[in-house]
C-alpha cells in the first residue's frame, strides 16, 4: 500500500537528514561558479547559467529543508486553533 506524503509530512530529523545530504553539492556548485567566474566564463555561457540555476535551485532546497528540521516548527504552517464557546 502506498502512502500519501507531502512536505507537511516530512518530520524534522528527516528534514535534517536530506539537508545534510545536499550540502556537499551546494558546496560544490559553489565553488564550481566561483572558479567559472574567476576564469571569465562570459555570462551568458550555457554552462555558467545552468551552473547558477542549479545552485540557486539546491540553495532553496537547503534553506526549505533547514526550517522544516528545525525543532521549533520554524517554516511549518501553524495549525489555528478554534475557540470552544
Amino acid at each position: 500500500m502506498l502512502v500519501r506524503m507531502d512536505s507537511t509530512t516530512i518530520k524534522p530529523w528527516q528534514a535534517k537528514l536530506m539537508n545534510a545530504a545536499l550540502r556537499p553539492a551546494l558546496g560544490y556548485l559553489c565553488r564550481m561558479r566561483e572558479r567559472m567566474e574567476k576564469r571569465g566564463f562570459p555570462p551568458n555561457d550555457k554552462l555558467l547559467i545552468l551552473t547558477v540555476a542549479a545552485y540557486n535551485a539546491i540553495h532553496s532546497l537547503t534553506v526549505e529543508l533547514h526550517y522544516m528540521g528545525c525543532e521549533s516548527g520554524v517554516g511549518r504552517e501553524t495549525k489555528r486553533q478554534t475557540k470552544v464557546g
